[in-house]
């Protein structure tokens, strides 16, 4: 049987900094269909060098970006300009001292940046944890490296060039927040991705380009916000529809730890920090929001702050970025995120190696692109985001597939069962694409089953609506984690065991499921305020 097609690993920095090391990196492995991680203990040693390098690596970035800020193809405005509408506060660097920069100086400080964080993941203290985590990885399996920290130091520094990445073609990095959790979302019953566009301030940004990629999807409900007030941007987020994406384009700019975004070009009350937004995101989020993309200028401030929200996923530029690199690297995320169904993070990695071909005219712009992730969650994929009702199998269909599967292949079944049903359109791809995970032997085995347990009619007109609404009522993942967490508030940590054993006793429904979790708890109040909790969310 060949490994998981995913894997994760979690590195967290503890405490530390660049300045006097980090005593304690914690690296946990976590493969899909177990529910319990590998983990190693290691090192890092003291990197005063990364932050000069990468200081200098900023201080030039900046200076070609304001230099090539009167070009045709970024702006169409002069540095003035950009200074005059107040757009980025960080592009007005101090360049005393910085005389003759030219593309050469700056790929020479890319290249002495590379070479010393590679040098510093290759420390002693680390090297063995390395070799640890990679003997158990393959260069076939989708790889989720997640970075742990609140630093925003390290937060900034371009982690994709580690040679990890490059040894292991389907594995992207991304941030997240050393604490974190998962919220409870509303399941709504939709077909159709459902965005929320917000065109900000253009002055000196050509937007209509984002605006044409995302009108030619058309498995997506999108409601545009062009240069919105700052109320009809509080009442879109807080539509109690929901949204499963929030996409922002235009100006932006990182203030401490947090970020401002420029909604309009009103002479006053044109910006924005996410804190104003706080009430109004949580709203967004708790209906479904599982994705921010801001196609804007240095947005890490904004990271900060949405990751603190608790939500799931958002993908940000991390420093400023030219109007034709936003452009390109959302037409590219968006082909192969929305239409070759890529899963996110393979869609992140292919859309920033396109950016290598501008870095003759914009250094540095594949370093720009970053995910910043909520481990508590699973990054969404773009066509169960909206959690469809499938027209491939009944619920009673799907349970006898998956225990054929886990007879075969074990507790990894349930998670390829799900993101494969997301990934596919008729029952002769499903079969197909699950048949790529066994080994010759258990193919021929799988495929007399399935053909014993599957054949039957096609459904007539009623029996595909009747097949809808048991569809809408049975378990899916997202229900079943909703118990979990509920069930251990209740009783603690063997709720897990309650919960597998339950699903390992026959079908359920909902509530068949909830009622026989609540018939194990200890006394009659217990189980009935375990009932509400998860019944009425």
């Amino acid at each position: 049987m060949p490994p998981p097609t995913l894997k994760a690993v979690v590195i967290n920095l503890g405490d530390g900094d660049l300045n006097s090391g980090f005593p304690r990196v914690t690296v946990q492995l976590w493969v899909s269909g177990y529910s319990r991680p590998q983990q190693f203990i290691g090192s890092l040693p003291a990197a005063p060098i990364l932050a000069e390098l990468y200081s200098n690596w900023q201080l030039i970035y900046k200076h070609l970006c304001n230099r090539m800020a009167s070009m045709k193809d970024i702006r169409k405005q002069s540095v003035a300009q950009l200074v005059e509408v107040d757009v980025d506060d960080e592009l007005e660097i101090d360049l005393e001292g910085v005389t003759n920069i030219s593309q050469d100086s700056f790929h020479q400080v890319c290249y002495q940046l590379e070479q010393s964080i590679n040098a510093w993941l290759h420390s002693p203290g680390f090297l063995n944890v390395d070799s640890q985590v990679r003997s158990r990885l393959d260069s076939s399996s989708e790889i989720h490296v997640m970075i742990e920290t609140n630093d925003d130091l390290l937060r900034r520094l371009p982690w994709h060039c580690w040679q990890f990445f490059g040894e292991y073609p389907q594995a992207e990095p991304a941030l997240s927040q050393p604490e974190y959790q998962r919220e409870g979302q509303a399941k709504r019953d939709t077909t159709k991705v459902r965005l929320l566009a917000i065109l900000g301030s253009s002055k000196g940004v050509d937007l209509k380009a984002e605006q044409r990629f995302l009108q030619d999807l058309q498995e997506a409900k999108i409601e545009f916000l062009v240069n919105p007030s700052y109320e009809q941007l509080n009442q879109q987020l807080r539509n109690d529809r929901g949204w499963d994406i929030l996409f922002f384009a235009g100006h932006s700019q990182t203030e401490g730890e947090t970020g401002r975004i420029y909604l309009n070009e009103n002479p006053t009350n044109n910006s924005l920090t996410i804190q104003q937004l706080q009430e109004a995101l949580k709203v967004a989020i708790a209906n479904g929001l599982k994705l921010a993309i801001f196609n804007s200028c240095d947005g890490l401030g904004l990271a900060n702050s949405l990751e603190k929200l608790h939500i799931p996923t958002v993908i940000v530029m991390r420093e400023p970025v030219p109007n034709r690199v936003a452009q390109e690297f959302f037409r590219h995320f968006l082909s192969a995120f929305a239409l070759e169904r890529l899963s996110l993070y393979r869609a992140v990695r292919y859309a920033r190696q396109q950016l290598k071909s501008l870095e003759a005219d914009f250094p540095g712009a594949s370093w720009l692109p970053t995910i910043c992730q909520n481990p508590a969650v699973e990054p969404p994929i773009w066509l169960n985001i909206a959690e469809p009702l499938h027209f491939v199998l009944t619920s009673s269909q799907i349970y006898k597939l998956e225990k054929v599967l886990l007879d075969l292949i074990g507790p990894i079944a349930p998670i390829l069962l799900q993101n494969v049903l997301a990934q596919v359109g008729n029952r002769r791809e499903l079969i197909e694409q699950l048949r790529r995970h066994l080994s010759p032997s258990q193919q021929e085995q799988f495929q007399k089953q399935v053909h014993l347990e599957l054949t039957q009619p096609l459904l007539k007109l009623e029996d595909r609506v009747e097949m809808l609404i048991e569809q809408y009522q049975v378990l899916d993942e997202n229900f079943i984690r909703q118990c979990e967490q509920a069930l251990t508030q209740a009783i603690g940590p063997i709720a897990h065991i309650l919960i597998q054993q339950t699903l390992s006793s026959g079908e359920h429904s909902r509530a068949t499921f909830v009622e026989s979790l609540a018939a194990q708890l200890p006394n009659p109040q217990l189980a009935l305020a375990f009932k509400q909790q998860v019944l009425d969310n």
